[in-house]
C-alpha cells in the first residue's frame, strides 16, 4: 500500500490547481482525490477556508487507509501467502502443513503457525487427533493475529484434508530428495482409520448378535489396519 497527501501552491501544478492531492494504491487500485484551496485568502494555516479543505483531504486519507487495512485483512483471513511453497497452504496467511524432524531426529507432521514476531509454533499430532489439532493451530493463530472471532469460527469449520499431508510427503521426496517415510502419516490419519472403523463395526452389527461386539470389533480393526496401511504404501 502507498498513500500519500501533497499540498500543489501557485504555480506547482501544470494545471494551475491550488490545493491538497490525495492518492492511494492497493490491491492493484489506484485513487486519488482533488481538494482546491483556490479561494482562500491566504495558502497557510491562517485560513479557515485552508484548514478546511486541508481536514477533509486528511479525513478522505483516514477513509482510503481503513479500506485498504481492511483489504489487507480480507486477504490475511481468506488467501495463502503469495511465497507459500506447494501442498503447504491451507487458504489462510500464517498456517501451513509441514513435515519435519524432531529432537529424536524423526519426521513429525504438524500445522506450523507463524506467529508476528518470533519463531513458528508446530502443532504436530503426537497426542491430539486431527480435529483437535486444527482447533489449537487455528485458536493460537487467531489470538496471536488478533483475528475476528467469526473469522476464527469459519476457519475452524475448513480444515485442510489429511490427504494434503500425503500429497506434500510425496512432492517433498520425489522433488526435493525427502526421506519421510510412510509411517509418518499414521499419526495424521489416525481420526479417520477411527471413523472408519466405528462404521464397518456398525454395519457388522447390523447382522450380528450384540454378544458378539467384542470378536466383530476385533475382527473389523484388523481390517481397517491392513486396509490401510495398504493405502499408506500404494500412495508412497
Amino acid at each position: 500500500m502507498s498513500m500519500a497527501i501533497r499540498y500543489y501552491a501557485p504555480r506547482d501544478h501544470g494545471s494551475g490547481f491550488i490545493g491538497f492531492r490525495v492518492t492511494v494504491a492497493f490491491n492493484q487500485n489506484y485513487r486519488q482525490s482533488y481538494f482546491s484551496t483556490s479561494r482562500a485568502d491566504n495558502q497557510n494555516e491562517s485560513d479557515v477556508q485552508f484548514r478546511y479543505e486541508k481536514l477533509k483531504a486528511k479525513l478522505q486519507e483516514a477513509t482510503w487507509q481503513a479500506d485498504s487495512y481492511l483489504h489487507q485483512y480480507q486477504v490475511f483471513v481468506s488467501q495463502n501467502h503469495p511465497t507459500t511453497k506447494p501442498f503447504r497452504g491451507v487458504g489462510v496467511h500464517g498456517i501451513t502443513c509441514h513435515f519435519f524432524r524432531d529432537r529424536r531426529n524423526s519426521w513429525q507432521a504438524a500445522f506450523n503457525v507463524k506467529p508476528p514476531a518470533g519463531h513458528p509454533k508446530a502443532f504436530t499430532f503426537c497426542s491430539k487427533s486431527f480435529t483437535e489439532n486444527w482447533m489449537a493451530a487455528v485458536k493460537f493463530w487467531g489470538e496471536q493475529h488478533e483475528i475476528l472471532s467469526g473469522d476464527v469460527q469459519r476457519v475452524l469449520t475448513r480444515p485442510p484434508s489429511p490427504d494434503q499431508f500425503k500429497a506434500l510427503r510425496r512432492h517433498l521426496n520425489t522433488e526435493h530428495g525427502y526421506d519421510i517415510p510412510v509411517q509418518t502419516l499414521s499419526s495424521v490419519f489416525a481420526e479417520q482409520r477411527g471413523e472408519i472403523l466405528q462404521k464397518k463395526v456398525a454395519k457388522k452389527l447390523q447382522n450380528q448378535n450384540a454378544k458378539d461386539f467384542g470378536p466383530a470389533q476385533n475382527n473389523v480393526g484388523a481390517e481397517i489396519s491392513e486396509w490401510f496401511e495398504a493405502e499408506l504404501l500404494r500412495s508412497s
